[in-house]
Order: structure tokens, then sequence, then C-alpha cells
């Protein structure tokens, strides 16, 4: 599958490596946004980059292709239920706004970055939840979890009783009585991006 990426922003640009690394940058995002709302694991990567001279205007112009079999970022769900009502989702619309804020905020940029090289690991997981510790602040007081889930997790993934050689830390830290499962990580990191993207979008004015 291959994809054309287009941005007025190529126009200014004059060599190819130029245009690679602002490339790179935006699908560094995209791959990230669409991990998140999508789920997808499939990164969108640079195929090929060409000049295109028409009128004498220079237009450049990205081939991305998709490596391997991947959710489009403009999926949308629909769920036809038993009284024949039709309910449509659309679950990449997220992402869509999680790219214009990564333009705006670096923390968000630096936390897609993250989840696009790693969000299948307790390392990738946690470096996640180090930004939007870093920034948010108490996550606690703001009402994004709870005390003991937040516990459950960071001892979790720093217990190497609880996750040899998997830990995050080599000495002995012991496992919490009920350690959080890989998948039920994942699930809280999203929840707790979910809570921060959206009062970031409140920052922005998104």
């Amino acid at each position: 599958m291959i994809n054309i990426l287009k941005s007025k922003n190529f126009a200014a640009l004059g060599s190819y490596d130029q245009v690679r690394d602002h490339t790179t940058e935006i699908l560094t995002s995209l791959n990230g946004a669409a991990k998140l709302s999508l789920g997808s694991g499939s990164p969108i990567k640079i195929g090929s980059i060409s000049e295109i001279r028409d009128d004498g205007t220079r237009h450049t112009y990205v081939s991305a292709a998709i490596v391997g079999a991947s959710a489009t970022i403009t999926c949308s769900v629909v769920v036809i239920h038993a009284d024949g009502t039709i309910e449509e989702s659309h679950p990449a619309d997220p992402a869509i706004a999680w790219m214009a804020l990564s333009k705006r905020d670096a923390h968000v940029k630096n936390a897609l970055r993250l989840i696009e090289n790693d969000f299948e690991t307790w390392y990738g997981l946690y470096k996640v939840f180090e930004i939007i510790r870093e920034d948010a602040g108490n996550i606690v007081k703001r009402g994004w979890c709870a005390e003991a889930e937040l516990k459950r997790f960071t001892q979790t993934a720093n217990s190497p009783d609880a996750l040899g050689v998997n830990a995050r830390h080599a000495k002995a830290i012991p496992a919490p009585p009920d350690p959080m499962s890989l998948s039920s990580a994942k699930s809280f990191i999203q929840k707790l991006m979910n809570a921060w993207l959206k009062e970031k979008k409140a920052q922005h004015d998104l």
C-alpha cells in the first residue's frame, strides 16, 4: 500500500536531507498517534522522495510506504444494533488533534515519538509515563487514576520479583501483592495519555 504525504512546508525546503528530516518528524508523530488511537503496529515509512517541476514551480512530494498490514488513519467503525439502529464511530479522529498538538507542545511530541518507538514493553510504557508525570505533576490529584493503581504500575515495573530481567531496576524491590500484567499496564498508560492529551488540547485551544 502506498500513501502520498503532502505538506505546504516542503516547498520552502531546499534539499533532499531537509525534506527527509521534515517527513521523518511528521511520520514519527503520525505513527505514534495511530498506534495510540488504533493500536496500529505497522509504521508508515519513507519509500521515496521525488521533485516534480511542472510550470517552473518547485513541488516536493514524499511517498510513504506502509510495511505490512496496517489500519488506516481514517478508519471508521459501524455497529448495527439489534433494534436496527446504526452507530458509527471514528476511532482515528483523536489522532488528528494529537498531530496538531505535537506541533505546538514539545512534551506531546516527545510522548508520541516514544510511543512510535516502543509501546509494547515495560521500558517503553514507563518512559511515556515519565513524560506525562514530568509535564502534569501529581496525576492522582488530577483524578486521572487512583493512588493504588499508580503504585501497582510503578512497583510492578521496577520489581525484579515481578518482572525478572524485564524490570527497570536490578536492586531488590518486592512485587506488589497483585502485579500488573503488561496488557493492563498498556491500558493504564493509554488512559493517562487520553486524560493528559484532553487537558493539553484545552491548554492549546484545540
